[in-house]
């Protein structure tokens, strides 16, 4: 019995330190400590409920760059967002200098998941000589901020 009680714990422990290998190892893996900076690139990311706290404060001024096309961005988008595509970044950076300039943050969304626009924008913002401090990318994209239950506004925002 003390036997295979003993083989158990050898059995559960190298799995155990393999598992932590193979998580600390993997581009993939999952962090291990809460207390990590959630940057990648550079950049932050954020939650739609992280979000929605820096709109509903007030303290830090905030823009909100929609990194979808022009047209999805007309068929609906998080309210007060400018269009930046990812495919045209370049005029739109210059077009709205100033508003980049100014913010104190700037949140980069497009369609979520694997979309990955958002990040393409927010890591040309930061090569354009936006600081990356205040630069965030929106994780869970506008599908995130549509389960949340968030108001959409509708229009090309002109």
């Amino acid at each position: 019995m003390k036997r295979y009680f003993v083989q158990a714990i050898v059995i559960l422990t190298l799995g155990s330190l393999f598992g932590l290998v193979y998580n600390a190892l993997s581009p993939s893996g999952i962090p291990l400590f809460a207390a990590q900076d959630s940057t990648v690139n550079g950049f932050k990311v954020m939650t739609t409920e992280e979000i929605m706290l820096y709109m509903k404060e007030k303290k830090v001024s905030i823009l909100i760059v929609d990194a979808r096309s022009p047209e999805e961005y007309g068929l609906g988008h998080i309210p007060g967002a400018i269009n930046i595509p990812d495919t045209d970044v370049e005029n739109n950076f210059k077009k709205y200098f100033e508003k980049l300039k100014r913010a104190e943050l700037i949140i980069v969304y497009c369609s979520g998941g694997s979309c990955g626009s958002s990040e393409e924008v927010a890591n040309q913002l930061i090569k354009k000589g936006i600081p990356a401090s205040k630069v965030a990318v929106h994780q869970d994209g506008l599908p995130g901020w549509i389960r949340a239950k968030n108001p959409l506004e509708y229009g090309d925002g002109k």
